[in-house]
């Protein structure tokens, strides 16, 4: 006799049921000590986070830029 299993994913912040394709693992690490926190929430709560803090811009070379060593002439 086959068995199907059926997930059901709560949010963490809210309680509610949230759909499979709205899911989202939302991960904090703190430094110093402390232990990894991860959170399931859905898109919608994440969003409201996200409205609440600020937009850190990438640091470093931009994509497909090289650091080439200059040629040795004889």
């Amino acid at each position: 006799m086959a068995r199907e299993v059926t997930t059901i994913i709560r949010s963490d912040l809210s309680g509610d049921v949230v759909p499979e394709d709205q899911v989202v693992l939302v991960t904090f690490e703190f430094g110093g000590r402390r232990n990894r926190v991860e959170l399931d929430a859905g898109e919608w709560e994440v969003a409201e986070l996200i409205a609440k803090g600020r937009e850190l811009k990438r640091r470093g070379r931009p994509p497909g830029s090289r650091n080439r060593p200059k040629q040795a002439q004889d």
